[in-house]
C-alpha cells in the first residue's frame, strides 16, 4: 500500500498518467493481499478466493489498460 501511496503522490507532483495507473494497480494488489489474509486467518471457512482473484485481475487489467492508453 505504501508503493501505491508513493506512486499517487508522484503522479500528482509530476502529472504523469502512467503513475496514476501504476498506483491503481498497486492499490488493488494491496487490497487483494488484505483479502488473502482475511480469507486464511480471519475467516478460514469462508471462500473469498473469487474476490481475491477478481481484485488481482482488475489490478493487472488496469495496468495493461494504462500501458495501452498511454502509448498512444
Amino acid at each position: 500500500m505504501l508503493c501505491a501511496i508513493l506512486l499517487g503522490l508522484g503522479a500528482r507532483r509530476v502529472r504523469s498518467r502512467m503513475l496514476v495507473w501504476s498506483a491503481i494497480c498497486f492499490a488493488l494488489l494491496a487490497a487483494a493481499n488484505i483479502v488473502l489474509v482475511l480469507d486464511f486467518v480471519v475467516f478460514p471457512g469462508l471462500a473469498l478466493w473469487p474476490v481475491r482473484q477478481g481484485l488481482s485481475l482488475l489490478a493487472v487489467g488496469s495496468l495493461v489498460y494504462g500501458l495501452i492508453v498511454e502509448e498512444r
